[in-house]
């Protein structure tokens, strides 16, 4: 199952159909997609607002033409910018959906003189821009994120709530000479967030894509930080974050045997009722 995945729509590189043929060569149960949905300013890798109705036509007529074979999902995922909230629950499409797969990727510009937003999931040059504007203090752009990330799960949405890729941050955070001794701190900061903000948020999504396509030895988030979620109960489920079919399974092979080496392979049996 993997209910993350982006088609041409946005920045996914295949048609919804060519993923479902994928997915039941996979005999999968389930195939969610999730479109990244369109944001207050002009973004290159977001689903086009004109596009919105054609996106949850097309996947549902798919849904009824594969229906005796798989479980098809029409969903989003929605950005969430502090000061802004949720924008994009604006649309009639996106809250129509049964479940939202909720993500940051932008934080305040502290510099600008209006509400303007730097993106932290881009290229590293991206990143250091953004780092940059917090005076190149790497604890106060990760403070930024972690209260925009607490805003996030406290924040309803109406319909069931995945937390994205919840560490994001440390794709480019990490690559950084400060991020070592800032590590512990970040991670005991953003547990603590999770741990307040349970009854706001269904699951917190292991995301695969850190491993099969960034480089990482971990997925989002890192294997320590979701053992501490298992053991205090936080409901967990694995996405692939797919762009392409072939990524559909991506990294799942990898992560059983994280998984299991670490004892918690009962992770994998989290199942969604949808």
């Amino acid at each position: 199952m993997n209910l993350h995945t982006h088609t041409t729509y946005c920045d996914g590189t295949a048609h919804p159909s060519d993923f479902i043929l994928k997915a039941k060569q996979l005999s999968w149960d389930f195939l969610g997609f999730s479109a990244h949905a369109p944001l207050p300013f002009p973004c290159e890798w977001s689903i086009k607002e004109s596009e919105l109705p054609n996106y949850t036509s097309e996947i549902h007529q798919l849904a009824e033409m594969h229906k005796s074979e798989i479980k098809i999902h029409s969903s989003f995922e929605i950005d969430f910018l502090d000061g802004l909230g949720f924008p994009s629950l604006k649309f009639e499409e996106i809250k129509k959906s049964t479940y939202l797969i909720t993500s940051i990727h932008f934080v305040p510009n502290p510099k600008a003189d209006e509400l303007k937003y730097l993106e932290i999931d881009g290229t590293y040059s991206q990143f250091l821009l953004a780092l940059k504007s917090y005076d190149f203090d790497l604890k106060k752009l990760l403070q930024s994120f972690l209260g925009a990330t607490e805003q996030m799960l406290s924040t309803p949405i109406g319909c069931v709530k995945i937390i994205g890729h919840i560490d994001k941050i440390i794709l480019n955070a990490s690559k950084t000479s400060e991020f070592l001794e800032l590590e512990n701190w970040f991670y005991d900061e953003l547990f603590q967030i999770a741990l307040n903000s349970t009854s706001q948020f269904d699951f917190i999504e292991i995301n695969t894509r850190a491993m099969y396509k960034k480089g990482l030895s971990n997925p989002y988030p890192k294997l320590e930080f979701i053992a501490k979620l298992h053991q205090n109960n936080i409901p967990l489920i694995i996405n692939s974050d797919a762009h392409h079919p072939s990524e559909l399974d991506g990294g799942y092979r990898n992560l059983h045997q994280l998984l299991t080496q670490c004892g918690l392979k009962d992770i994998e049996k989290t199942k969604m009722k949808l």
